[in-house]
């Protein structure tokens, strides 16, 4: 029997990295995206996914707040989250860190880095 394909989502203000992580992850994982914060939680009412790849500067909500409001809740507190970002500063990565991500990627990523970093953080849950 096959295994399920894990459930990645992610969530980015900008189309164009919305369209190039689903064409880098859709061979290998179930993808959703969405633009905003509240449509992921908007989805998060009917699907809970693997992992969250999450977007930093975003209108009304950004990338940390939306973290901390995740592993505030009880029903998506254990769900992975990795950051993905153009601000390459320590200060930033180490935001996100205290947000409670599990990884930091700077945009623009390299599609073979993201997958193995989604990869090795799968396998450790």
């Amino acid at each position: 029997m096959a295994e399920e394909q894990k459930i990645i989502l992610v969530v980015d203000d900008n189309e164009t990295s919305l369209v190039a992580c689903k064409q880098i992850l859709k061979p290998h994982y179930t993808v959703y995206t969405v633009p905003s914060a509240a449509r992921m939680f908007e989805l998060l009412q009917n699907v809970t996914p693997d992992l969250i790849l999450l977007d930093i500067e975003m209108p009304r909500m950004n990338g940390y707040e939306v973290a901390q409001i995740l592993k505030e809740n009880d029903a998506f507190g254990g769900i992975p989250v990795i950051f993905l970002s153009v601000r390459s500063d320590a200060a930033s990565e180490l935001e996100g860190f205290n947000a409670g991500a599990l990884d930091y990627i700077h945009k623009p990523f390299v599609g073979e880095e993201l997958l193995k970093r989604i990869e090795t953080h799968l396998r450790c849950i």
